[in-house]
């Protein structure tokens, strides 16, 4: 891909540049500044997105909000969360792209050292979308990690997937660092403590959330997973995470509805019954109480 007045791909159709076993699922490329700014690109996407603007600013919008970014900023985009970064042509910045399986969570001896936080949030795919500043004596060091992922992951030599991962993760550990000493966010926003005693259980619980929630599943059914009472569970999630099982549930889900109400044109009974609901009415109350408005206006209000 040329390194000059390159046209950025929305992020809706991008696609794995080789889905081969040995290939982590993880995506990076530079891109410098535009000619000439294209129209909105409101989207989202099912995985993570790191946004890392190294020259330059601009706007970029997340759901309703219009933050200005300069040098030195990064967005940590989740999945599921609408943004649009058109106002963001011009300047040169870098974008990485991944999904939690890039990291082989819960498969390997080094995801016993992300920050357990942060380990937790990749395990559920939830974490909001934030917006980080890197300390400018750290500019250095950020540029040099994308470098050598790009590296790594074109020119595929011996090793090539462990140096990706390894490299990614490090970026993941700097991002959780920043956030915990970012005193300028608001307490709602910090990343959830959790105590190392309730770590593998919360694996458990997020990857069961993870790999059933379109299906009609409750807490019963994760409890039974996971070997717990329903009562010990919650009280543990909630205490753990702040949000109760039923709660990450929910949220999984409207991670999926949003995107389908975005990039498809599938009526709200189908999606309703794609994200594990079976009764429209109760999505719908749902997603009103959360999104204060109903899905089929929210598609309307986001497209146009």
């Amino acid at each position: 891909m040329p390194k000059t007045a390159c046209v950025v791909t929305p992020l809706p159709t991008l696609s794995w540049p080789d889905r081969s076993p040995e290939s982590p699922q993880v995506w990076v490329s530079r891109y410098t500044s535009q000619p000439h700014t294209p129209p909105s690109r409101s989207h989202t996407h099912a995985f993570f997105e790191l946004l890392f603007v190294e020259a330059g600013e601009g706007w970029h919008k997340i759901g309703e909000r219009q933050l200005w970014a300069q040098v030195g900023d990064l967005f940590v985009v989740a999945p599921g969360e609408v943004h649009d970064p058109s106002g963001l042509d011009r300047a040169s910045k870098w974008i990485v792209a991944f999904s939690a399986d890039a990291l082989n969570l819960g498969q390997t001896e080094p995801d016993l050292f992300l920050p357990p936080s942060l380990r937790s949030l990749l395990y559920s795919q939830q974490v909001k979308t934030r917006h980080l500043h890197i300390p400018p004596q750290e500019l250095p060091r950020w540029l040099l990690q994308l470098q050598q992922l790009q590296q790594e992951l074109g020119n595929k030599h011996l090793g090539f997937t462990e140096a990706a991962r390894a490299l990614l993760m490090l970026l993941l550990i700097d991002i959780a660092r920043l956030v915990q000493t970012d005193k300028t966010l608001e307490p709602e926003l910090l990343l959830p403590k959790c105590s190392a005693q309730s770590r593998p259980l919360l694996a458990k619980v997020f990857r069961f959330i993870e790999t059933n929630y379109c299906q009609p599943i409750g807490l019963s059914e994760v409890a039974k997973a996971v070997n717990f009472s329903p009562a010990y569970l919650t009280d543990l999630v909630r205490r753990e995470t702040g949000r109760t099982v039923l709660e990450w549930i929910v949220e999984r889900r409207m991670v999926l509805a949003r995107r389908l109400l975005l990039e498809t044109d599938e009526s709200v009974n189908q999606i309703v019954q794609t994200v594990g609901y079976l009764d429209p009415g109760h999505f719908i109350r749902l997603f009103r109480r959360l999104h204060g408005t109903t899905p089929q206006a929210w598609r309307l209000s986001h497209r146009n």
